[in-house]
């Protein structure tokens, strides 16, 4: 009996030494398979980064004052009648072109047509009684009091007659001007009051550009100064005029003084209300160097940028902080920390890090600005 549970021992022990053997050789395997990846995937080359590049220009920039503007119609007005009553014609709609005078609205003048039509009567007929008056102080019939009181009611009669006219027109909304009229804010039928806002007529072409600078910016300013202003929105497209009028004080409270430019919009895409940034020219010539802005990432820390190296044959990618200065239609000034000539990144730079194999590609169609103005010495 002892002799098999001896047997049977050896048995569980042998199969147990089985299991232990096999058990370690899988774990053994498993971790000599994981190192293998590890070592793989550590010496496995990275993929390349795709971007886009541009080269670092030096620019002949003019010497500009910039501020947040905003665009004022040359002539902007809200309509409201004059007089209280029920809307009885509307001759308009929303977004109509008008011309000076056409006819807008009308009130109900029933009222007012027939007081007209009173006074008219009363003016023919003092009108008569001043002739009688006047053939009969010719026979001496009459005394000079008599005409002269004639005369009186007469001239009280056509005054009548002119008020009565007055109080019809004023039952007329009419446009004050040529211009783009906005929505329509009344309905007929509708009971209206005395400065209640029918619409708004604005005249797109030209604008004003209204903006503020600093008092100490005063001595530069000259009336006639060229100026250029981007609206958002309209990408890299920029609009031309000059400066016009220069406030007649500075602001007590800010120390700003006013600036008017006025700037053409042919295409009368830019409205009343809308803002930018204008950008006043002094001075023509200034020398910089210059990147798209998209090139430059703000930090922290400071700004910094990715330029292009060749590094054992291949492109690569590395972080380099530079100072920036002023930006100028889509670039931007570096001061310190880039040469010209060297390449940097403007797109794909989110998937960067120093040091990173790149592949070069043709820019994004929104990332390529347009030529700057030489005319306007612009271009390097």
């Amino acid at each position: 009996m002892s002799s098999r549970k001896s047997r049977l021992v050896r048995r569980l022990l042998v199969v147990l030494s089985l299991v232990i053997v096999v058990y370690g050789g899988v774990i053994g395997f498993s971790r000599y398979m994981g190192a293998k990846f590890l070592s793989a995937m550590a010496n496995m080359p990275r993929p390349l980064v795709s971007v886009s590049v541009a080269r670092a220009q030096t620019m002949l920039w003019p010497q500009t004052l910039s501020a947040v503007a905003s665009l004022k119609s040359i002539q902007g007005a809200s309509l409201s009648p004059q007089s209280a009553g029920t809307v009885t014609g509307l001759f308009f709609d929303s977004g109509d072109l008008v011309k000076k005078g056409q006819l807008l609205l009308q009130l109900n003048d029933n009222v007012a047509r027939a007081q007209l039509a009173s006074a008219q009567a009363r003016l023919v007929n003092a009108g008569q009684a001043r002739d009688r008056q006047k053939d009969l102080i010719k026979r001496h019939a009459v005394s000079q009091a008599s005409l002269d009181k004639a005369v009186a009611n007469f001239r009280e009669a056509k005054a009548a007659v002119q008020q009565a006219q007055a109080v019809l027109t004023d039952l007329q909304l009419r446009a004050p001007f040529d211009g783009h009229l906005g929505i329509r804010e009344v309905a007929l039928g509708q009971y209206v009051a005395p400065g209640t806002s029918v619409t708004r007529i604005e005249q797109w072409n030209p604008l004003r550009v209204i903006f503020s600078l600093p008092q100490r910016e005063i001595t530069r300013i000259k009336i006639g100064n060229p100026v250029h202003l981007r609206v958002k929105g309209f990408g890299n497209k920029g609009f031309d005029g000059k400066v016009s009028a220069i406030d007649a004080r500075v602001d007590p409270k800010t120390r700003d003084i006013q600036i008017e430019a006025r700037i053409n919009n042919p295409d009368e895409h830019l409205r009343s209300g809308m803002y930018g940034v204008a950008e006043i020219i002094l001075k023509q010539g200034e020398q910089v160097l210059a990147v798209p802005q998209t090139a430059i990432t703000f930090k922290s820390y400071g700004a910094y940028l990715y330029i292009i190296e060749q590094q054992q044959g291949a492109d690569v990618a590395l972080a380099r902080s530079v100072k920036t200065g002023r930006q100028h239609q889509g670039y931007v000034a570096i001061t310190q920390g880039l040469k010209t000539g060297e390449q940097v990144v403007i797109a794909g730079q989110v998937k960067l890090h120093n040091g990173a194999g790149v592949r070069i590609v043709p820019a994004p169609k929104a990332l390529l600005h347009s030529p700057l103005d030489n005319e306007q010495g612009l271009n390097p």
